[in-house]
């Protein structure tokens, strides 16, 4: 990744961390002078992106509006019903994007040989589902996680192994599929396996096709057995940063699996920091 891409990478996470407060009051006031929504937007961002050359020259590559349409479709996310519950320390409720607010919504795009990041924004509030431990966030189903889910939900079959639990988002959109026969998930936190047993798993249809072992997934990647399963997708890490490293630890072993496709949650990401 070279230094126009790290300058804009860099600059984007600054304004998503601390800075992502433009307004629908803000965007309308610029959309009076007959101007639409994305130009409103780009106004608004360009003092403080002013200095940084991709944006200028992919903005509409890197910004684009989200149709709310393609995502409440998702089964998960229609189906999976359990907002405003408590559990023990952990609570579940819906979240929500504001009008206009800016997120992360794919793995990076490619664009003239640069990495450009993939920046979403919905003209609506947009709510997600989202559980809590200790008041702090630990996982959501937002549009990021559906879209970066896709392509390895349509590869999976047969006997499914899946490092990593969560909100069972990947295991309950595969065990949906009729050509998975199976779907194993490796999950080392017995806490999160009684809040999904207890809150997740009764929504799902297929449940004869689950089984969760627990156990620490480093410990099982080492005597795992090529053709043991079909498919295998890892997903036990929160972003690039610590995927980099799951990543190669688990290659070791993954790597010799000659008969099984393996897959790791946003690896087009990980890969350009390898």
């Amino acid at each position: 990744m070279n230094d126009l891409e790290l300058d804009l990478l860099n600059k984007l996470s600054l304004f998503l961390n601390n800075d992502n407060n433009i307004t629908i009051n803000e965007i309308n006031k610029i959309k009076k002078l007959n101007i639409n929504d994305k130009h409103a937007l780009k106004l608004l961002l360009d003092d403080y992106f002013k200095d940084v050359k991709l944006y200028e020259l992919y903005f509409d590559n890197i910004f684009n509006e989200l149709n709310s349409k393609d995502y409440i479709i998702d089964s998960y996310y229609k189906n999976i019903n359990i907002s405003n519950k408590k559990y023990s320390n952990w609570s579940i409720k819906l979240d929500k994007y504001r009008p206009y607010e800016l997120f992360v919504y794919d793995d990076f795009n490619i664009k003239d040989n640069y990495v450009l990041p993939k920046i979403g924004y919905f003209t609506k509030p947009f709510y997600y589902l989202a559980i809590y431990e200790n008041n702090n966030l630990w996982m959501s189903i937002t549009p990021n996680e559906i879209n970066t889910m896709r392509k390895p939900i349509d590869k999976a079959f047969g006997n499914v192994l899946t490092f990593g639990l969560g909100l069972g988002y990947f295991s309950y959109m595969v065990s949906n599929k009729e050509n998975v026969k199976s779907v194993t998930i490796v999950e080392t936190d017995n806490k999160v396996i009684d809040l999904f047993k207890k809150m997740i798993f009764p929504f799902f249809k297929f449940k004869y096709k689950i089984n969760i072992i627990n156990i620490d997934g480093y410990e099982y990647i080492k005597n795992l057995k090529d053709k043991e399963y079909d498919y295998i997708f890892v997903d036990i890490y929160h972003d690039v940063s610590d995927g980099k490293k799951v990543y190669n630890d688990f290659s070791k072993y993954t790597n010799k699996l000659k008969e099984t496709i393996v897959d790791y949650w946003i690896y087009d990401s990980i890969k350009y920091y390898l």
